[in-house]
């Protein structure tokens, strides 16, 4: 079998220096109020643990895995809750987890996993078949107890993956029971093809039903219980402090501790690996690769399967009108964007699911560069130079949106050449963002991506285009039905064929442009000598070598 180092791809020619750097630690106290603390720091004269320091792009929203919808959170959420299903590291392929076998009835209605015995929350309690069917009634319902609280911008994992909640006609889960101790039944009305991929995603983190609560949904994110190879001891918008699970079911892992820092912008990343103050640097942005090449760090990079877009608000005076659309994406050289501002190996999107889901259409409209023809499809339109508001993320960097000051830049240059008279709206992330700019009715259009959850087209389609939301305020009936039908159909061909008509409907509305397919990658420490990479973000600290 080839050893973890012979499974990567590198991004230049790299070295690991034979010593290992000492690990600093936070030291900045967390502020008050803002901080949930779930455990105790080592006490004074104690020995300071292993472990390992690592880079976030944005802070952590929230710890109910449930509500987990952008990549931070998911990343720290896959360290306490574990799932059903996990994913092979070397394959990508699903594998066991909390669940050591699972098994589909023929007519695909009925699945039935077999649970890990002797499983550990993090309170003491077991894992049982009933606490799991306790998790999957709280997912169906979380609209209830959310109430006006749940993410605008995107429908949450129950509701993309079923098809609605609970309360919905259109939810496919009929019924979850306990018919053994360890053994849980799933019953659909329709055959969920992907149903074991999409199981693996954090927000299907099961939580100990000691933090379940119907009258206070917020207790799990106060209090999170789960059965990951890591305990919270603290979460604030500095840091996130993980301690080791001593009676983790797969035996204590070789990081004793795990901080994740809060350092948005890519030059605090790179002076903090530079000084020893972190050990992993996430999301390398293509400005600073040279200085981490020449200082001999070990890089490490992850297949594309993210897209970063640019949404269009049908719902504005302006953008509603679909010629005004195209113009917009005819004006921008998706060529320079991508090999001014991404990592080697990033690529234009003309689809917004990646290659290596091989449902890319030949008959999707594809948007080439042409000033002239995007001028000229602008004047037929009568726009007449109204200001449209244009918001774009600051101090943020995300798979697939590595430096977004400057693609911002580039494309308003693009759309300001041909005639489009645009607004900036700058906000930073962390300031509300995506709040921000779905709550401005008034917005033109916005920059934002997804990364793939798991490997199926449904993981891009469902949650941007299978419900009506803010964020596009589109609504295609044709496109919804056909997003039920894929999810659906056995046949691998014709279940593609499906997607690819989808990405026709998709491209000729044009609810959002695709722009670019990005490479991410991670830059090593000398403190560590290998870290898990995966495409879609399965990435357990558990699985972290440090250095000797």
């Amino acid at each position: 079998m080839r050893s973890p180092m012979q499974r990567r791809r590198f991004l230049g020619a790299m070295g690991l220096a034979s010593t290992a750097g000492a690990l600093h630690w936070p030291s900045s106290p967390l502020t008050p109020g803002s901080a949930v603390q779930t455990g105790a720091a080592a006490s004074p004269g104690e020995a300071e643990p292993r472990g390992v320091v690592l880079s976030a792009v944005s802070a952590v929203t929230s710890m109910d895995p449930a509500l987990s919808v952008d990549t931070e959170t998911e990343r720290v959420c896959r360290q306490v809750f574990e799932t059903l299903v996990g994913i092979d590291g070397e394959t990508g392929a699903t594998a066991p987890l909390l669940a050591t076998d699972w098994e589909a009835s023929r007519d695909g209605l009925t699945y039935t996993f077999t649970l890990r015995e002797d499983v550990q929350f993090h309170d003491g309690s077991e894992l049982t078949a009933e606490v799991v069917v306790a998790n999957f009634q709280r997912w169906g319902r979380m609209n209830e107890l959310l109430g006006g609280g749940a993410p605008a911008r995107t429908t949450l994992a129950f509701e993309s993956l079923f098809g609605g909640f609970f309360d919905d006609e259109d939810c496919l889960l009929q019924s979850i029971e306990a018919p053994a101790e360890f053994t849980v039944e799933l019953t659909l009305s329709e055959p969920l093809v992907f149903l074991p991929q999409a199981l693996a995603m954090p927000a299907f983190g099961i939580a100990s039903a000691e933090v379940l609560s119907d009258s206070d949904p917020g207790l799990l994110a106060r209090e999170p219980r789960g059965t990951g190879a890591y305990r919270l001891v603290s979460v604030s918008a500095d840091e996130v402090v993980l301690e080791a699970f001593e009676d983790y079911w797969g035996g204590e892992p070789p990081a004793e501790r795990a901080v994740v820092r809060t350092l948005p912008r890519s030059f605090d990343r790179l002076r903090e690996l530079q000084r020893g103050g972190i050990d992993v640097y996430d999301y390398i942005t293509a400005d600073n690769l040279r200085s981490l090449v020449q200082s001999g760090r070990l890089i490490l990079q992850r297949d594309p399967f993210s897209v970063l877009y640019l949404g269009f608000n049908l719902d504005h005076p302006v953008m509603g009108d679909p010629e005004v659309r195209e113009a917009a994406a005819r004006a921008i050289n998706l060529t320079t964007l991508v090999e001014s501002y991404f990592l080697e190996g990033s690529r234009p999107a003309y689809q917004f699911t990646p290659a290596a889901l091989g449902v890319h259409s030949e008959e999707s409209a594809r948007y080439g560069y042409n000033v002239e023809e995007a001028q000229e499809l602008l004047a037929e339109t009568g726009y007449d130079g109204e200001p449209l508001r244009f918001y774009y993320p600051m101090n943020a960097t995300r798979s697939y949106f590595p430096r977004p000051e400057a693609v911002f830049a580039s494309i308003a240059r693009d759309l300001t050449a041909v005639g489009f008279n645009i607004v900036p709206r700058p906000v930073s992330w962390d300031d509300g963002y995506v709040d921000s700019l779905l709550d401005d009715d008034q917005r033109a259009m916005h920059l934002l991506g997804r990364n793939g959850g798991y490997r199926s087209p449904h993981s891009f389609f469902g949650p941007l285009f299978s419900h009506q939301t803010t964020e596009f305020n589109y609504d295609s009936p044709e496109v919804r039905e056909l997003i039920r039908s894929a999810r659906s159909e056995n046949g691998e061909q014709s279940r593609n064929d499906i997607y690819r008509e989808i990405a026709d409907l998709v491209a000729e509305d044009l609810p959002a442009l695709p722009l670019v397919h990005p490479i991410s990658g991670v830059a090593l420490g000398r403190g560590v000598a290998d870290y898990p990479m995966s495409p879609v973000l399965h990435e357990l600290f558990k699985d972290i070598i440090p250095a000797d």
